[in-house]
């Protein structure tokens, strides 16, 4: 499933770059589809457009733990870090880089709060290059 969900996730990859210019409503779609096969997520489950909480519903669902209990256990074992959701964040965002051949600086990451957001900087950057 993992390696499927990679390949379909190159799929709209490709069909991003293969034409940087396309309307915005187009790569809304396409980087919306890009991020449920990263995140193992279905668009159904996209049900808020915060950035941080999309990766937190991707880190429940891959940890098949409970909402709200990923947060509680790791509470109990670290003394503070990042969360999990945190991690998935930065991680996606150095994939967004490199494989879109773009530079999301750390500047820019932190100000990212919603899904929207993101895919209108991605968006941008793709079109300013």
């Amino acid at each position: 499933m993992i390696m499927e969900k990679k390949q379909s996730a190159q799929k709209y990859l490709d069909m991003i770059l293969a034409d940087r210019y396309m309307a915005y409503e187009i790569f809304d779609h396409f980087f919306t589809l890009y991020l449920c096969e990263k995140f193992l997520l279905t668009p159904e489950e996209l049900t808020t457009d915060n950035f941080y909480e999309i990766c937190q519903l991707s880190a429940e669902k891959a940890s098949n733990l409970p909402k709200g209990l990923l947060d509680a256990s790791e509470l109990a074992s670290k003394c503070g870090g990042a969360t999990t959701a945190m991690n998935k964040k930065v991680l996606f965002l150095l994939a967004v880089n490199r494989e879109y051949g773009i530079v999301i600086d750390a500047d820019e990451s932190v100000q990212i709060e919603t899904f929207t957001a993101l895919k209108q900087l991605v968006y941008d950057k793709l079109n300013s290059k």
